[in-house]
């Protein structure tokens, strides 16, 4: 039911999205985490340890166990009165019985307490799960909005080589180029024409793979929202926070950290479940019987009343003090408390790869920020060249070599520009992240 709800969801917000006329960054994230077969593995793996820490509180009710046989004797048997007989019988026998832990050495304690630090962690390797999908489609989202700026670009240098073809055209009717210079622009065209067939190519696969990575089959209809890159840009080119103050956040929230200091709490449980095997166990039992004796050739009493004459009740506590193991459980309190040395050192281990990734993080954002205001200066400069060249090729005071030339550094720094700034708005999503933005915030 679960699954149908889910699918019924999915489609719903596919119609949403298509209404509006395209998919926002939110909405590939929301998609995915709805569809992504890893994350409903990992959703499963909590419902798992819900059932284990459901076991684990039910070790405290008693058990209550039935029992019922029948027996056929030849010869000398036992009779209901404890008297061999030398007679054949049949005998019928009921019980029912139960046990009530009373003391476990706090063993059934213990599970329970590491049962809801498993849970937890399961919780949060969910909640991992989606951290890290959600990143990868920020990233593949981003290469299709990129791919659409190299499209632009192609298509605006594409519709410049037109027009250069038809002004060439007319120098060269009125003499003021050779027709050579034609033939120049017409090539130029023609590579133009070629490029915008390749940026076309990089968008389709560039949606393919967000697609893929969202398990969505309908390629065709699919399109992403357009944006205002420049919107996206971090304001004033400051970053939100510092490492240090990305790091402490991220200690308090990620979920990989919580995840493995909930695992060395639990391990730390398991150290006193083998504990307990050091102490008395102390149980309480009940249990109730009665049977049914049917000699051969005999006049036996009804089923009724030696049911009633042949019942017995029986309460009792039992109590199991270990002396010597095997040195079983000495060797497991060993083992317990080493996989606690194991855990602590994997969060040590998962807090020094956090610092280390949010350290990588921020300066990847400051060296995608200076390259990203290099590239616009470039981009400027060669904007300004370009226009003059432009001027001088319509006045015929220059050639098609040169203006193609400038035409190419501008087509060049304009497409650097474009990788440079989407470079760095992803570098700023991924460090706003660790200080707690979502990627899905403009």
């Amino acid at each position: 039911m679960k699954r149908i709800i889910t699918i019924v969801l999915s489609v719903l917000r596919y119609i949403l999205v298509s209404a509006q006329g395209g998919w926002t960054l939110e909405q590939c994230i929301e998609y995915a985490v709805a569809n992504n077969i890893q994350i409903q593995q990992a959703q499963l793996q909590v419902e798992n340890q819900e059932i284990t820490l459901q076991t684990n509180k039910m070790a405290y009710l008693p058990d209550l166990s039935a029992g019922i046989g029948q027996n056929f004797s030849f010869g000398r048997a036992t009779g209901q009165d404890n008297v061999i007989l030398n007679q054949s019988q049949a005998s019928t026998s009921l019980n029912v019985g139960t046990t009530i832990p009373l003391f476990t050495g706090l063993r059934n304690l213990n599970q329970i307490r590491g049962g809801k630090l498993d849970l937890k962690a399961a919780i949060s390797d969910l909640e991992k799960a989606k951290e890290d999908l959600a990143l990868n489609v920020t990233a593949y989202y981003l290469q299709v909005l990129y791919t659409n700026a190299l499209h632009g670009i192609a298509v605006e240098q594409l519709k410049l080589s037109t027009e250069q073809v038809l002004r060439t055209r007319v120098l060269v009717e009125s003499g003021k180029l050779s027709e050579s210079e034609l033939y120049e622009t017409l090539a130029q065209q023609a590579l133009d024409q070629q490029t915008v067939t390749e940026t076309n190519n990089s968008k389709m696969l560039a949606r393919l793979d967000l697609c893929q990575l969202l398990n969505f089959t309908n390629l065709e209809s699919f399109q992403v929202a357009e944006l205002d890159a420049t919107a996206m840009m971090p304001s004033e080119y400051h970053l939100s926070s510092t490492p240090e103050n990305a790091y402490n956040y991220s200690l308090a929230h990620r979920p990989a950290i919580a995840a493995a200091e909930s695992r060395v709490e639990s391990s730390k449980k398991d150290i006193r479940i083998a504990q307990s095997a050091f102490y008395p166990q102390l149980s309480f039992n009940a249990s109730y019987g009665t049977g049914y004796y049917h000699l051969y050739n005999y006049n036996n009493p009804s089923f009724g009343q030696q049911f009633r004459n042949n019942g017995s009740e029986v309460l009792g506590l039992s109590l199991s003090i270990p002396l010597f193991d095997r040195m079983v459980t000495i060797n497991s309190v060993k083992r317990a408390r080493l996989s606690t040395i194991n855990r602590e050192l994997e969060l040590e281990s998962s807090k020094q790869t956090l610092y280390k990734e949010i350290q990588s993080a921020y300066y990847n954002a400051i060296a995608a920020k200076d390259k990203y205001l290099a590239a616009r200066e470039t981009s400027k400069a060669s904007r300004i060249a370009f226009e003059l060249e432009d001027t001088k090729y319509s006045n015929g005071r220059s050639t098609a070599f040169d203006y193609n030339n400038a035409k190419t550094r501008l087509e060049k720094a304009e497409a650097e520009m474009a990788q440079a700034q989407f470079e760095y708005i992803f570098r700023c999503k991924i460090f706003d992240f660790y200080s707690g933005t979502p990627l899905s915030r403009k």
